[in-house]
């Protein structure tokens, strides 16, 4: 696995990845709804690792598989 592949195991570390790369990229988190087609609520939301039960149930689950999901750039 490469330095650019960040395994994730809560919501809080997803949205630490996706805040860290929308400033790497330059965007407001508005700029970043608007792109995304989305709110601003929301991708404020996924910033600060607001737990959507249906995220956070399916790390779970992978966890218990003993899988991992990755972030990495396109």
């Amino acid at each position: 696995m490469d330095e650019e592949t960040t395994p994730l195991a809560n919501p809080t570390e997803l949205g630490l990845v996706v805040r860290a790369r929308r400033k790497a990229v330059g965007l407001t988190q508005g700029e970043l709804a608007d792109a995304a087609g989305t709110s601003l609520r929301l991708v404020s939301e996924v910033e600060r690792g607001k737990a959507n039960a249906r995220l956070a149930s399916v790390l779970k689950v992978l966890a218990e598989l003993g899988l991992e999901l990755y972030v990495r750039p396109r």
